[in-house]
C-alpha cells in the first residue's frame, strides 16, 4: 500500500514538472517571437522617433517663384510710397544673387508714384542712384529721377532669406538700363556664352538683356552695377588713388 501511494505521488511530481516544463516553453516562444518582430520592424519599418529624425533631415523645399504682392511689399519697405511696380513690364521683376553673396536679390522695374518725384529726389535716399553709362567725376551734376521715369531697383538680399527680409534694404537705383527680354544669367551662363571674350570680374549672377539693339549684361562690379557689351568690352575702370573721383582703364 505504501508503494502505491508513492507511485502516486511520483506521478503527480511528474505531471507538474511536465506543467512547468511546457509554460516555460510557453513564455520562452512568445518572447522569440515578439524580438523577431521587433527586429523586423527595426529593419524594415521606421519606429516613430526614426521617422521624425529622418523627415528633419530631409533638404528644404525649392523656393517657389516670387508673388507679386511679395515684390510690392519689398518695393515699399525701400521705397516707402514714393515708388510702384511698372507692371507693364515683361517680365516686371527678375531674381538672382546679383552681388555674391548667396542671399537672393531682386531687380525690379519702378517707377514714381504719382505726385512723389521730390521724395525720389530726397537729400539723404535710402538708396544709391546710378548711371552704369556715365562716369562720375567731382563738379558733375547730381543725378535725379524724372516725373515719368522708369528705372530698376537692384534690392540686395539679407541672411537665408534674402530679398524677403525686413532688412534686406541696401538697394541701387539704375538709370537708363531697360531694355528687352530682360533674365538671369548665371556666372558660368555667361561665361560660357562669351567664349574667347574678354570679360569683366563677375561676382555673382548677370541681368541678360537687349539694351539700344545690343545684347549685353548688367553686373554688379563692387562698388556699383556696370553695363558689358561682349563686343566692345575692353575692360573696367578702376579707381586710383592719385587724385579722388577719377579713374583710369585698365
Amino acid at each position: 500500500m505504501w508503494s502505491s501511494r508513492a507511485r502516486q505521488h511520483r506521478q503527480r511530481n511528474r505531471s507538474s514538472l511536465c506543467a512547468s516544463f511546457r509554460s516555460a516553453t510557453l513564455v520562452l516562444g512568445s518572447f522569440v517571437a515578439f524580438a523577431g518582430c521587433s527586429n523586423r520592424q527595426q529593419a524594415g519599418q521606421p519606429s516613430q522617433s526614426q521617422s521624425v529624425r529622418t523627415s528633419q533631415s530631409q533638404p528644404a523645399a525649392s523656393v517657389s517663384p516670387p508673388q507679386l504682392t511679395e515684390v510690392q511689399q519689398a518695393v515699399k519697405r525701400v521705397f516707402k510710397n514714393a515708388a510702384l511696380i511698372d507692371e507693364n513690364g515683361s517680365p516686371s521683376f527678375v531674381v538672382g544673387d546679383f552681388n555674391g553673396d548667396r542671399s537672393e536679390d531682386i531687380a525690379v522695374i519702378i517707377k514714381t508714384a504719382p505726385g512723389k518725384v521730390s521724395d525720389m529726389n530726397q537729400q539723404f535716399p535710402p538708396w544709391i542712384l546710378k548711371d552704369p553709362f556715365v562716369n562720375s567725376e567731382p563738379g558733375m551734376t547730381p543725378l535725379r529721377v524724372s516725373e515719368r521715369e522708369t528705372l530698376l531697383a537692384v534690392i540686395h538680399g539679407y541672411g537665408a532669406t534674402g530679398w524677403h527680409d525686413s532688412q534686406a534694404t541696401q538697394t541701387y537705383l539704375l538709370k537708363n538700363v531697360l531694355g528687352e527680354k530682360i533674365e538671369t544669367r548665371t556666372k558660368a551662363e555667361a561665361i560660357a556664352a562669351n567664349q574667347g571674350k574678354k570679360l569683366p570680374q563677375l561676382q555673382g549672377d548677370l541681368i541678360s538683356e537687349t539694351l539700344r539693339g545690343k545684347q549685353g549684361y548688367l553686373y554688379y562690379a563692387g562698388s556699383t552695377y556696370s553695363w558689358y557689351d561682349p563686343q566692345t568690352f575692353q575692360g573696367e575702370l578702376i579707381a586710383r588713388p592719385v587724385h579722388p573721383g577719377f579713374a583710369t582703364r585698365n
